[in-house]
């Protein structure tokens, strides 16, 4: 049954993945002509910083064993040749909302941002403002405590709040 439950989380994944050519695809329709191959390479370019600083820090801040209920303080730099299929398929899962959070933030300031400060913007995103907010909301799942919004009672249903708020609020910041 274990397979089964990867299969699907696999295919979920490879949904979510596929939601970053249509990001990109929204995008460059929504810009002027001469910015489409820019925002089309800072979609490409979000998405490889994403990846790589959640996996550096972002997904130890976020699973990691919960300190205070505040932040992870272990997991960090996850070496997939000792981990888990489970895991390493979870961890790919969450790549893919950490990026999904990031693009939803390319949208908001496509035309409005240096490239160079955009990526910028990224690694803060999905380094610490997606990993501790998720932390607030999911920590528990792969260690010991949980955050401390999950302990008052908040639910998350699939990423509605700390995915979309995340790159929203970010956004909006900006």
């Amino acid at each position: 049954m274990e397979g089964i439950d990867l299969l699907w989380v696999v295919i979920a994944t490879t949904l979510l993945f596929l939601m970053q050519a249509g990001f990109l695809c929204l995008e460059t329709g929504m810009t002027r002509s001469k910015n489409n191959i820019n925002v089309a390479i800072k979609n490409f370019c979000d998405f490889c910083v994403s990846a790589l600083t959640f996996w550096f820090l972002g997904f130890g801040l976020m699973y990691g064993l919960s300190y205070q209920g505040w932040i992870g303080s272990d997991l960090f730099s996850l070496d997939f040749a000792k981990a888990s299929p489970s895991l390493a398929v979870f961890f790919l899962f969450q790549v893919m909302l950490c990026a999904t959070s990031v693009t939803i933030l390319s949208g908001i300031v496509a035309e409005r941002m240096k490239f160079g400060a955009y990526l910028f913007v990224a690694v803060i995103v999905s380094g610490f403002l997606y990993p501790i907010a998720g932390h607030w909301s999911w920590a528990g799942r792969l260690s010991e405590g949980s955050g401390w919004l999950a302990e008052l009672g908040f639910v998350d249903f699939a990423g509605s709040t700390v995915v979309h708020s995340v790159g929203g609020w970010a956004g909006l910041a900006l």
